[in-house]
């Protein structure tokens, strides 16, 4: 029975990741391509609507939108709208949440700490925090200034932010996306486990 078990857990090892990711991927694929399908159906001809269509067709757009947003037009056209938006009480709260949540994880952040990862000191512990674009306090070229810095929780359920002296702050040497990937499996994610080492206990 052990041996019937061990390789039964061999096998849920090899094929869940593979199932979730091919899940998630064909989700993502199916409600994508029906809802961009459906903003397209009323203007592609019928014998050219095939399924894959709408999902090309929002790819597309993303692309087209992306070029423009990096033309001078598109600069002016979504900073007057980033402009509007931040004059609006509810909106504003909104737009910006949402604007700087996707460009922690999207948005390059050379020779700008605003992503960074951490090592956040809380006692004898250190837990992963990533510096945000919240309100800093003191001068800005000064190693004790207090920043923000977000905690995400394990599997992704809810965080905290604090607010810290960049002194006690130490960089992890991960990105974003690896230091994510390692608190979203609670430590069990071992690609960064040789970067990621805690510093020693005050």
């Amino acid at each position: 029975m052990k041996v019937i078990g061990r390789f039964l857990a061999r096998g849920i090892d090899a094929l869940l990741p593979i199932g979730v990711t091919v899940y998630v991927i064909y989700w993502l694929a199916y409600y994508g391509d029906k809802f961009f399908g459906d903003l397209i159906y009323p203007i592609v001809p019928e014998d050219y609507f095939w399924p894959g269509v709408g999902l090309m067709a929002g790819v597309l757009a993303l692309l087209l939108v992306g070029l423009f947003a990096s033309i001078l037009p598109g600069r002016l056209l979504f900073g007057t709208i980033e402009r509007i938006c931040m004059r609006i009480p509810l909106v504003k709260t909104v737009f910006r949440s949402t604007q700087d949540f996707t460009r922690l994880f999207i948005s390059p952040h050379e020779g700008d700490e605003f992503g960074e990862v951490v090592w956040v000191p809380i006692g004898d512990l250190h837990v992963i925090g990533f510096i945000t674009r919240g309100p800093t306090y003191g001068a800005a070229s000064a190693n004790d200034r207090i920043v923000a810095v977000y905690i995400s929780m394990s599997a992704g359920i809810g965080g905290f932010t604090v607010y810290l002296p960049r002194s006690k702050l130490e960089p992890t040497g991960l990105t974003v996306e690896e230091a994510m990937r390692l608190v979203m499996t609670a430590g069990v994610s071992t690609t960064e486990r040789t970067r990621a080492e805690p510093p020693p206990s005050a």
